[in-house]
């Protein structure tokens, strides 16, 4: 009877152990569980974060770059208003230019300007010199008070390109159109910057020099019909203005992020 009594008494506490083991087990699949979810919805919480920072700096980005092409727009239509009536320009608002077409500037085949373009790009300084200090670093670090600037945008650099038409040239001074093209946006920078000295002080915000000089020769024409009034308009002096655009690697590093979370 006492034998009996005592196996079934550790019957019961077999059963008992066992199921204590096991809601034991299940206490503990239960807290790895509840683990588990808390440190997914941590990293759901960490991913909309950053995606919300990601996309709120695209938009600003965005932002930035729209101010910059609408204050170059301004840039071009303060230019074109200052020379009118004075000195025939071209602007180009898609593409940032300023264009002196035609052969008002030099004789065809050379880079001397002729005795009548001198007091042309006198003009043209004069307006460069009054609205250039207004998106860029002047000698006086303070923009002029004349300024009313209705969009936020920097200058981040001022080509003078010299663009030819495709009649092909070989002399001593000039071995191709790419010689003729260079001096002549060489010269066309000289004659400014004889007249308005201030213009060679201007400075992007990096500190360089803002304005430059580059030649194309025959390669970049806007008119490609072939006839004489065409190559007249591609043989030109062409002013191309750059905005300064955010940090490069900053948005670069955005939009790959942007685009990687949402192939997931």
């Amino acid at each position: 009877m006492r034998q009996s009594m005592t196996s079934s008494r550790r019957r019961l506490i077999g059963h008992n152990g066992a199921a204590a083991a096991e809601g034991d087990y299940f206490a503990s699949m239960t807290d790895l569980m509840l683990g588990l979810i808390f440190i997914f919805i941590i990293m759901l919480m960490v991913f909309v974060l950053d995606m919300r920072q990601a996309e709120h700096r695209m938009t600003s980005a965005t932002a930035e770059l729209t101010e910059s092409n609408l204050a170059r727009r301004d840039l071009l239509r303060d230019l074109a208003k200052i020379l009118d009536d004075q000195l025939p320009v071209t602007i180009d608002e898609a593409e940032g230019t300023l264009q002196l077409g035609g052969d008002i500037l030099f004789p065809q085949g050379s880079a001397d300007a002729y005795p009548d373009a001198l007091p042309k790009l006198r003009l043209l300084g004069e307006a460069l010199d009054r609205v250039l200090p207004c998106y860029a670093v002047s000698s006086d670090a303070q923009p002029p008070s004349s300024c009313a600037l209705r969009h936020r945008g920097r200058l981040d650099a001022v080509y003078i390109e010299g663009h030819t038409d495709t009649t092909p040239i070989h002399t001593p001074r000039f071995q191709s159109n790419w010689d003729l093209s260079a001096a002549r946006a060489s010269a066309t920078y000289r004659r400014l910057i004889e007249a308005f000295p201030a213009l060679a002080m201007l400075k992007n915000d990096q500190a360089s020099a803002l304005i430059g000089v580059s030649g194309y020769g025959e390669y970049r024409p806007v008119d490609q019909s072939g006839t004489a009034a065409g190559m007249q308009r591609n043989r030109r002096i062409e002013l191309r203005f750059i905005m300064a655009t955010p940090n490069a690697h900053d948005a670069e590093s955005v939009v790959d992020r942007v685009n990687a979370e949402r192939a997931r």
